[in-house]
C-alpha cells in the first residue's frame, strides 16, 4: 500500500516504516525473513529483544529482514474487505511472500493474534497443511509452546542472537522441497523445539501420560548468548514514529537474576548472570544517545543494585547525565539494597517517583515466596527516598499467593499506611506524598517455583480486592487491579497442554484478538471455546500434582525440576535460600549445562 493511503488509518505511522535507523534493502537474490510481534507497533517497537534481532539479522549481506504487527481494527477491516494480505513495514510486502516467518511472543495473550495475522497474510494457520513460508516463534513464551503446536513448524527456546543466524544458515542450504528434512537439520541447533518430533500421549482424563522423543533429540535446552561483552548490541537502534510504550534508548546492564523469587518466571529462565563491563556499557549508551537524540535512558536488567560495579555505574550515569542532559531510570530497584546515590542520580522535574516490587504484606509471606526483605528494611528505604524529594511511591503487590490468609492482606493493608506515614514524616519535596499500589494476583508460571500451584478463585479475588480498596481510602492512595478475568485466562494459557490448540482456534472464530488488551478481551467467547471443545478451563487453572508429567516437561530452562521441587517443599515450610551470588551455590543445576560465575566462585 502507499503511503498516502495509510493517512486516513488510525497511528498511520505505525505503518510506514521508514524511521530513523530502520533498515531498507532490495529483494534480489535475498533469503526474506518477516519479523513480526503479535501486538500493535507501539507495544512491539518497545521490545529491546525485538529491536536487537532485527538490526542483528539485517547485519547479514544475504538477508533482508522487515517487521510487521499486528494491524488496527480500522486498517484490519479494510484488508479483509478489499483482501489485501498483511503487509511488511519496510516494504510494504505481503507477509506470505517472505521465505521465513518469526514471531516474537512474550504473552500468550498474543496467541489469538497469531492466528488473525495468519489469516490476514493469507497463510494457512496449520503446519502440516502449509507448504511455506516456514514459520517459527521465540520469546519468553516459548518456554511452554504447547498450545501452538498445530500453528508453528518450530519453535526457538531462550535468546536468539545465536539461534536466529543458524536457522537462517541452515535455510540457505534447504533444496525448498522436503519440509521434514529442512527441520530435521535444525535439531543440530541448540534451542529448537520442533512439535512434530515428539509424540504426546494423554491418559482419559486428559492428563498427560507419556512424551515420546522420535528423533535422537530426547529434549531441548535452551540457548543463550555466554558472553555479554562479545554480544551483539545495536548502537544505530530504529527510532519509532510517535509515542511507544517505552520512549527511550535502553541499555542491558545483564541478564539473569540469582535473588529466587519463586513465583518469578524471569529469574529461572534467564539465569545464568551474565554482566557486561562499564566500558561496553559507556561505548553503547554514548553511540545510541549520538544516534538517536533520545532525552532519556533506561537502565536494564532484573534487578539494577545488583550491579557488581554499582558504584562505578553510578559515576558512569552521572557523566552521561552531565554531558548529554538526559534522565536515566531504573525500573528494577530492590528496596533491600537501594543505595542514596541511585536516587540522587534519577530524581529531577521529569523523575519524581521511585518503584519497588514490595510483593506481599507480611514477612511471613515474603519468606513463603523468598522476598527476603523486613518491614524495618522498607520504611528504612522509603525515609531515604523520601528525604532526596521523591514525593510518589509505586508499590506492587501480588495477592492469591500459595498459603496467603486474610491477616497478610490486612499486613498489606497496614504496611502501606506506615510507608505513608514514614514518607509524609521524612518528605522534603513540597508535593503531598501519594503512594500508587499496582496488584496483581498471582499466575503460576511454568519454570518457576510455583508452577504446580492453582490460580486463586475470582471471587476470593475480588473479596481481597474490595478489603484493600476500603481500608486504603483518601486521595493519597491510588489503586490499579489488573483485570482478573484476563489474568486467569493467561494463566490457562501459559500452562497450556495440546489439546489447547484446538480451543484456540475455537476462540479466534469466535472474534478473541488483542486479549492482551481489556477493551477488547471478552471472557465468554474463550469460555464458549472450551465448551465448544469439552474442556474445562479451571482444570488448567488447578492445583497440579507435583509427580504429574507437565506439558513443558522436556523443554529445559536450565534449572532442574528437583530444584524446583525443593524450593517449593521449603516455600511450604517458610525457609529461604540465599542469594548465590553472595553466598555459595544453591546446586539449582544451571552449572551442568551452561558456564556459571557464581559456581566458578565457589570453586575459585
Amino acid at each position: 500500500m502507499k503511503d498516502k493511503y495509510l493517512l486516513k488509518f488510525k497511528k498511520p505511522y505505525s505503518y510506514f516504516g521508514n524511521e530513523l535507523n530502520s533498515i531498507h534493502k532490495t529483494h534480489d537474490k535475498k533469503i526474506k525473513v518477516a519479523f513480526i510481534y503479535p501486538d500493535l507497533y507501539e507495544i512491539g517497537m518497545s521490545s529491546l529483544g525485538f529491536k536487537l534481532l532485527y538490526h542483528l539479522i539485517n547485519e547479514m549481506s544475504d538477508v533482508v529482514l522487515e517487521r510487521a504487527f499486528a494491524p488496527e481494527e480500522d486498517l484490519e477491516n479494510y484488508l479483509r474487505n478489499n483482501k489485501i494480505p498483511l503487509f511488511t513495514i519496510e516494504s510494504h510486502t505481503p507477509i506470505n511472500q517472505f521465505d521465513l516467518v518469526a514471531f516474537s511472543v512474550q504473552t500468550p495473550m498474543d496467541f489469538t493474534n497469531i492466528l488473525n495475522i495468519f489469516n490476514l497474510s493469507q497463510i494457512d494457520i496449520h503446519a502440516e497443511q502449509r507448504k511455506s513460508p516456514i514459520i517459527f516463534m521465540g520469546g519468553t513464551s516459548a518456554y511452554n509452546p504447547e498450545p501452538l503446536y498445530k500453528f508453528m513448524d518450530f519453535f526457538a527456546v531462550g535468546e536468539g542472537e545465536n539461534m536466529f543466524p543458524a536457522i537462517i544458515s541452515k535455510f540457505k542450504n534447504w533444496n525448498r522441497i522436503d519440509k521434514d528434512k529442512f527441520l530435521e537439520t535444525l535439531l543440530e541447533i541448540q534451542g529448537i523445539y520442533i512439535p512434530k518430533f515428539f509424540e504426546v500421549l494423554n491418559e482419559e482424563n486428559g492428563k498427560i501420560k507419556s512424551v515420546t522423543p522420535l528423533k535422537d533429540k530426547k529434549f531441548v535446552v535452551k540457548d543463550i548468548v555466554q558472553d555479554l561483552n562479545n554480544s551483539y548490541f545495536p548502537l544505530k537502534p530504529v527510532v519509532p514514529y510517535g509515542k511507544t510504550v517505552m520512549d527511550r534508548a535502553y541499555i542491558e546492564l545483564f541478564r539473569g537474576c540469582t535473588r529466587g523469587c519463586r513465583f518469578c518466571q524471569a529469574g529461572i529462565v534467564y539465569r545464568p548472570v551474565r554482566e557486561k563491563r562499564l566500558d561496553k556499557i559507556e561505548y553503547e549508551l554514548e553511540n545510541i544517545l549520538k544516534n538517536t537524540g533520545y532525552e532519556e535512558v533506561t537502565f536494564l536488567s532484573l534487578s539494577t543494585g545488583d550491579y557488581s560495579d554499582l558504584d562505578g555505574l553510578i559515576l558512569l550515569a552521572k557523566r552521561i547525565i552531565k554531558k548529554y542532559g538526559v534522565s536515566v531510570s531504573l525500573p528494577s530497584l530492590r528496596i533491600d539494597n537501594f543505595k542514596e546515590e541511585l536516587g540522587q542520580m534519577v530524581v529531577d522535574e521529569r523523575v519524581q517517583g521511585m518503584t519497588f516490587a514490595i510483593e506481599a504484606g507480611s514477612e511471613r509471606l515474603r519468606k513463603v515466596i523468598n522476598k527476603t526483605i523486613t518491614e524495618e528494611q522498607i520504611l528504612t528505604t522509603v525515609k531515604r527516598i523520601s528525604t532526596l524529594g521523591f514525593h510518589v511511591l509505586k508499590l506492587y503487590y501480588i495477592i492469591g499467593l500459595p498459603t496467603e490468609t486474610e491477616e497478610d492482606i490486612i499486613s498489606l493493608v497496614n504496611l502501606t499506611k506506615k510507608i505513608y506515614n514514614v514518607a509524609q514524616e521524612y518528605r522534603s519535596s513540597q508535593k503531598p506524598i501519594s503512594i500508587h499500589l499496582s496488584i496483581n494476583p498471582f499466575m503460576p508460571e511454568p519454570n518457576t517455583v510455583f508452577q504446580w500451584e492453582k490460580f486463586e478463585d475470582i471471587d476470593s479475588l475480588q473479596k481481597k480486592k474490595k478489603m484493600i480498596v476500603k481500608n486504603l481510602k483518601g486521595k493519597n492512595f491510588k489503586i490499579n487491579f489488573s483485570n482478573f478475568e484476563m489474568n486467569y485466562i493467561e494463566t490457562i494459557l501459559s500452562r497450556g497442554d495440546r489439546r489447547l490448540s484446538k480451543v484456540l482456534e475455537s476462540a479466534w472464530k469466535n472474534g478473541c484478538k488483542m486479549d492482551g488488551w481489556i477493551e477488547k478481551f471478552n471472557l465468554n467467547n474463550w469460555i464458549g471455546a472450551f465448551k465448544e471443545n469439552n474442556l474445562s478451563p479451571d482444570s488448567y487453572a488447578d492445583k497440579i500434582d507435583i509427580n504429574s508429567v507437565l506439558p513443558w516437561e522436556y523443554i529445559r530452562s536450565g534449572v532442574s525440576k528437583q530444584f524446583l521441587i525443593k524450593e517449593y517443599n521449603e516455600a511450604m515450610n517458610e525457609e529461604t535460600t540465599e542469594d548465590c551470588r553472595t553466598s555459595l551455590c544453591v546446586g539449582c543445576g544451571i552449572v551442568e549445562n551452561f558456564n556459571c560465575s557464581t559456581f566458578n566462585k565457589d570453586k575459585s
